[in-house]
């Protein structure tokens, strides 16, 4: 494995880590993961979970772009009035421009969590060069069946009794490790014009496109209480395939406990090599489907 620093976009002024696996193991005709920003933090990630998902995914023979969107990080802001979205798409558009024109990859994945799966969403929907998708604690919308599982399910939950306690006792205090998941929470990072018809139709849309899709929700997501709740959501049922959904009831939103964050690490990995390792066994082949 080995990481090299990335430049790319207007001056060479935006910054990201290029993670390659060893020639050994590497997967030829593998799309390249690119991991954006969860909110303000920088390119590591929540707790290094960026850096654990690149290294995870090398091992597995799969190259990454832990990147900086403009304005984060090492990533000098981009000059003009331009909206949040069209920043990231034009972010995320010169990155891949600079790994294609590197190595040749002309197809990528993208990964985020919260705001960086919103942003995600944005540009995959927008750019047919994304093949897959990773979507963590992303755009969700509550629905009768979260009303009645959360308000009712919240007194079962160890965790909704600890928070009680904790802030009986601590009441004037936050320690900086919640206060950092906390700020990864606010709505403040997504936009207010996304309606649920138009995030279905932008799933349906991706589908059709044969987009590989992962969604991944924790408990300590205050919008979403179960993975029943996708298909009240949007209409879809998840599967073991295209469309695939994991709901971890005792995570909390930044993945702050080892074990929860070395669970999604290797869901994500695992899931990368099915859904792109059988299609770049066949190219290496010579057999196509």
């Amino acid at each position: 494995m080995n990481e090299t620093i990335c430049s790319f976009g207007p001056n060479d002024s935006m910054f990201g880590v290029l993670t390659t696996p060893d020639d050994s193991v590497r997967m030829d005709g593998a799309p390249i993961a690119l991991i954006l920003n969860a909110g303000i933090v920088h390119r590591i990630g929540p707790f290094r979970m960026h850096v654990d998902i690149a290294r995870q995914l090398a091992d597995k023979g799969i190259s990454t772009l832990r990147l900086d969107l403009s304005g984060l990080g090492g990533s000098a802001p981009r000059t003009g009035k331009i909206e949040a979205e069209d920043r990231a798409q034009m972010d995320v558009g010169d990155a891949m421009d600079c790994l294609t024109k590197q190595t040749g990859v002309e197809k990528f994945v993208l990964l985020g969590l919260c705001s960086g799966a919103y942003n995600a969403h944005q540009v995959a929907v927008k750019d047919q060069r994304i093949v897959g998708s990773v979507f963590m604690d992303g755009i969700v919308f509550r629905t009768v069946g979260f009303f009645f599982r959360h308000q009712i399910g919240r007194f079962f939950r160890f965790r909704f009794w600890r928070n009680v306690i904790k802030h009986r006792l601590m009441r004037s205090e936050q320690s900086g490790v919640e206060a950092d998941g906390n700020s990864l929470a606010e709505s403040e990072f997504f936009g207010e014009d996304l309606s649920k018809d138009t995030v279905v139709n932008d799933l349906k849309g991706l589908l059709n496109r044969g987009v590989e899709l992962l969604f991944l929700y924790t408990d300590g997501y205050d919008d979403i209480c179960g993975r029943s709740q996708f298909k009240e959501m949007y209409g879809l049922r998840p599967d073991n395939g295209q469309l695939q959904v994991e709901y971890y009831p005792k995570s909390e939103h930044t993945f702050r406990l080892v074990e929860n964050r070395k669970v999604a690490c290797e869901r994500v990995a695992n899931w990368f090599e099915d859904r792109f390792g059988r299609a770049s066994a066949r190219v290496q082949s010579g057999v196509t489907s």
